[in-house]
């Protein structure tokens, strides 16, 4: 990559500290959490694009910006809510970097492996952010990430153990805590620093049949 791309040292060490005080302090009171003990959605989308400056798989595409892509199924209402709100919210973010590169998002309705793989080439798709469905859905999404070798993220922290989705935001202890599976995140191509191992929720899959 282009060394003008890079994220300056400086605001890498920034994002790290606000990285650590958001995790182990606890920013929000327990009364802010919703829907099951889900963070809400600015504080994620804070935690999650913060998180992305740490792949250092990232960093070596060379491309002036980064695809996330919105992933919901529509059999589920709520699904599709949660993303287009959580759209709207990453909208607010648009002024980070993320390995000097701004980000730019893509809503995404799942049909098939077939279709998300295509849609996942074709919208040049870096990382993939899915929302709530049912657990077979969920594995089979995970099959074409893992295919194509981008990121897998939700707001689904049971998902990460449950699934094996790389890396999701939730609660613990009444603290937003980044939970990250390490062999998924290999899987997927991921390559996180030792700095963010440090602060991020290390867990092992469960069983998924």
């Amino acid at each position: 990559m282009n060394k003008n791309n890079k994220l300056n040292p400086i605001y890498q060490s920034l994002f790290y500290i606000i990285l650590v005080a958001v995790i182990t302090c606890g920013l929000i009171p327990p009364s802010a959490s919703a829907d099951n003990g889900s963070v809400p959605p600015e504080l994620q989308a804070k935690l999650i694009l913060t998180a992305l400056t740490y792949d250092k798989n990232l960093e070596k595409t060379d491309t002036t910006e980064l695809n996330i892509g919105l992933l919901y199924f529509p059999e589920s209402v709520q699904s599709r809510e949660e993303v287009l709100n959580f759209s709207k919210t990453l909208e607010g973010f648009k002024d980070k970097k993320i390995s000097g590169r701004s980000f730019h998002t893509v809503i995404l309705t799942y049909e098939d492996n077939g279709g998300l793989k295509k849609k996942i080439v074709d919208e040049h798709i870096d990382v993939l952010y899915i929302a709530q469905g049912e657990k077979k859905l969920v594995l089979n999404v995970l099959e074409a990430t893992q295919a194509e070798k981008i990121l897998s993220c939700s707001s689904r922290a049971e998902y990460v153990t449950t699934c094996g989705v790389t890396m999701a935001v939730g609660l613990k202890d009444n603290k937003p805590k980044i939970y990250l599976n390490l062999s998924s995140a290999k899987s997927e191509g991921a390559d996180f620093s030792a700095k963010f191992l440090r602060v991020a929720e290390i867990v092992d899959s469960g069983e998924k049949d």
